[in-house]
């Protein structure tokens, strides 16, 4: 049998050499995951150009006047156009809204949809007078705004504020 010296140097040895061994495996793992951490952030070219289209999408604003009884078909002619993001579901909501809220508060509310592919933002902006008319702006791609000038010529003359 060897010495009790040369089986505590052996145990010393093999423990510096796990220890050593433990931090290097240690280093990279670490030096792995900084690299998977930094790369999250980034994006491809193509990523950030749809991005930036998205967030500069051309908007128009329409002002619509009318009582409450009208704002489901307006309401309409912009669901059936947007792809995404403002449904039956949605769309009742916001008519509830609407229809509770007092006079003279200015309440607004935002939709992220999608139109012809592309994404944009339906916002709305409305208040109520006493005599329960509603004055609604919406503020959407080109194409729901033309569709809303359409809509709202077919509004009764009669109940038009303005």
């Amino acid at each position: 049998m060897g010495s009790p010296i040369a089986f505590s140097v052996f145990i010393a040895l093999t423990g510096l050499a796990v220890w050593a061994l433990v931090m290097l495996l240690g280093w990279l793992v670490r030096r792995r995951w900084v690299r998977e951490y930094e790369q999250l952030g980034e994006a491809s070219s193509e990523e950030m150009l749809d991005e930036l289209e998205s967030a500069y999408s051309p908007r128009q604003t329409v002002r619509i006047h009318t009582q409450v009884e009208y704002l489901p078909f307006v309401f309409e002619s912009i669901r059936v156009i947007a792809e995404n993001g403002f449904d039956d579901k949605q769309m009742l909501s916001l008519l509830n809204r609407i229809e509770t809220h007092r006079p003279h508060e200015v309440r607004q509310a935002v939709f992220p949809i999608e139109v012809a592919g592309k994404r944009s933002d339906l916002y709305l902006q409305w208040s109520r007078d006493p005599s329960d008319r509603i004055d609604l702006r919406v503020t959407a791609a080109p194409k729901i705004a033309r569709a809303l000038r359409e809509q709202k010529k077919k509004i009764p003359k009669a109940v038009l504020a303005k």
